[in-house]
């Protein structure tokens, strides 16, 4: 939610021409919004800077003399990338200047969107053993408190596991430049490496706390099932390394979790439980996480980012 104040002032001989103050946009808005001058009355625009779509509310808490294109709230849904125009604002009294303070509410996600529940997620990482469920809807919440993360899972994991995309979608956000310093402390909550994959049917995947410099793809990238994202890591709010994985959909307005179900061969299709195991279908599932956490090092040296040579040596590691 970001304020803004327009203050329009019109010279006591003119009655067209308008000086204006630009509003300030808040700092990680998705969707800049900017007021472009006409003649007589003026527009405020929209632009998505990112690749999720959004839904733009704009409040109207106070003003005066003000007469305007469209009732408030504004409310618009965009896609991502796209610019429009909002609503065409101007003084009711031609020969006065007008003022607004208005607060924009972006909300990420399509309210029409419908999550296909049919649908069953790969196990979102590649490993030569399985991996615990540290935090699941089914046990205690830590810290999985709000709508937004209820049916999000925790899975325990050694840093530099490879981790693949649970379903195909369209890459939209990649974060990769925080380090591997996670702490469970809320100076840490904005500081995690994620990508972002948005779903066909408009619901989406996070997977959280990777590694620094390791992300494997790049926003508007197609991906498929089993392609290989990023490495796992200990960045953000975290006491121990591990993937946070949720899927996520705007229901009226409001970010919600949802529940999901994973597949594999040694499962069927299940739903992820409080302290169960998490089993990828690869072979020998023997191997200890000293002797993952050993290839992480050798074929990934610090500062060197994930390639293709990369994720090699560590599938056969």
């Amino acid at each position: 939610m970001s304020a803004r104040r327009l203050f329009f002032l019109l010279p006591f001989f003119l009655v067209a021409p308008l000086c204006l103050a630009e509003p300030i946009q808040a700092r990680n808005d998705p969707v800049r919004i900017e007021t472009v001058k006409g003649v007589s009355s003026n527009t405020l625009m929209a632009t998505n800077t990112s690749r999720m779509p959004v839904t733009v509310t704009l409040q109207l808490s106070n003003f005066s003399n003000l007469t305007s294109s469209k009732p408030w709230p504004i409310q618009a849904q965009m896609a991502g990338g796209q610019t429009m125009e909002l609503v065409e604002i101007a003084a009711a009294n031609r020969q006065f200047g007008y003022t607004m303070d208005y607060r924009s509410y972006i909300v990420q996600g399509d309210p029409r969107a419908r999550h296909d529940a049919s649908i069953s997620y790969q196990i979102p990482f590649v490993a030569s053993q399985g991996f615990q469920v540290l935090q699941a809807a089914d046990g205690p919440q830590f810290t999985h408190h709000t709508v937004a993360t209820r049916y999000a899972v925790d899975i325990e994991m050694p840093m530099g596991t490879i981790v693949v995309a649970a379903r195909a979608g369209q890459v939209v956000e990649v974060v990769s430049q925080f380090a591997d310093d996670g702490r469970a402390e809320p100076a840490y909550m904005d500081l995690a490496n994620y990508v972002r994959i948005l779903h066909d049917d408009g619901s989406w995947a996070d997977y959280f706390h990777l590694m620094q410099n390791s992300a494997h793809v790049q926003p508007g990238m197609r991906v498929e099932p089993g392609q290989v994202l990023a490495l796992s890591g200990n960045s953000g709010y975290s006491a121990t390394p591990h993937l946070h994985f949720h899927v996520q959909v705007n229901q009226n307005g409001t970010v919600i979790s949802l529940p999901f179900h994973f597949i594999n061969s040694h499962d069927g299709i299940f739903t992820p439980r409080y302290q169960s195991w998490l089993i990828p279908d690869t072979p020998n599932l023997n191997a200890s996480k000293a002797k993952a956490k050993k290839a992480a090092r050798e074929c990934l040296p610090a500062g060197k980012a994930l390639n293709d040579l990369a994720i090699r040596c560590l599938s056969s590691s």
